[in-house]
C-alpha cells in the first residue's frame, strides 16, 4: 500500500488487468500519469504471466520515473 501512496502522490497510478478473453492468463500493466482535465497513458506493456510481475514492472518504471524528474 505504502508504493500505491507514494506513486498516487507523484501523480502517478498503475493498473493492471487480465489481457482479455483471448490470453486470460496473461496480464497487462498500464502506468498513467495525472494531467490537468484526466489521466494520460503514460507506458502500457502486455503479456505477464502474473498479476505480481506486472505490477513489479510497473513500479519499478515508475519510480524510475520520478527520481528523473526529482534530478
Amino acid at each position: 500500500m505504502d508504493k500505491l501512496h507514494i506513486i498516487l502522490e507523484a501523480g502517478y497510478w498503475v493498473q493492471v488487468t487480465p489481457l482479455s478473453r483471448l490470453n486470460p492468463d496473461k496480464w497487462l500493466a498500464a502506468i498513467y500519469k495525472r494531467g490537468r482535465t484526466g489521466w494520460i497513458t503514460q507506458n502500457c506493456k502486455l503479456e505477464f504471466l502474473t498479476p505480481e510481475d506486472a505490477y513489479n514492472w510497473a513500479f519499478e518504471e515508475v519510480f524510475s520515473k520520478i527520481n528523473r524528474e526529482e534530478k
